[in-house]
Order: C-alpha cells, then sequence, then structure tokens
C-alpha cells in the first residue's frame, strides 16, 4: 500500500467513524418509530422524526468533542504530511 493510499483509506475510515454514529442512531430511533406507529397505529409523522432529531442532538452533545477533535487530528495530520505526499507523486 503506498503512502496516498494509506491516506485514502485513513479519510475513508475517519468518514465513517463520524458518520456512523449518527448513522446508528437514526436508524435504531427509526425502527423503533415505525414499531411504535404499528403498534400503536397513530401514523403522525412527528413521532418518526422527533426521535431522530433529540437522538443526534444528543449524540452531537455527548461526542460532538470528540468527533472533532478526532477530525481536527487528522486534518493536521494530513496536512503536514503533504510535502511528503506531493513528494511521493513526483515520484512516478
Amino acid at each position: 500500500m503506498t503512502l496516498p493510499d494509506w491516506y485514502t483509506a485513513g479519510a475513508v475510515w475517519m468518514f465513517l467513524a463520524l458518520a456512523g454514529p449518527g448513522l446508528a442512531v437514526c436508524l435504531l430511533l427509526g425502527v423503533a418509530g415505525a414499531i411504535l406507529q404499528t403498534t400503536t397505529q397513530i401514523r403522525e409523522a412527528a413521532l418518526g422524526f422527533v426521535p431522530k432529531v433529540a437522538g443526534l442532538v444528543i449524540l452531537v452533545l455527548l461526542g460532538g468533542g470528540l468527533m472533532l477533535r478526532s477530525a481536527g487530528d487528522y486534518t493536521t495530520h494530513v496536512f503536514r504530511a503533504l510535502p511528503e505526499l506531493i513528494h511521493v507523486g513526483h515520484d512516478r
């Protein structure tokens, strides 16, 4: 695996680490909301929307700092490695 490939793979993993928890929260709350709507036979759009928004707000409040720090650390690491990446690109 070359150095640019390593940074590309790191970017994909960073994206999954940042987007994954939010997607998981929305998925779980969406399924729970659908089960609630099915069992109670209440067809209200707010029952599917409000829990997802509330879950995402709670996720950002609890884990937003860690997510921001992780993204910042990775971005700083990539920017510091740019001269080496540019040099690798010219060797081809």
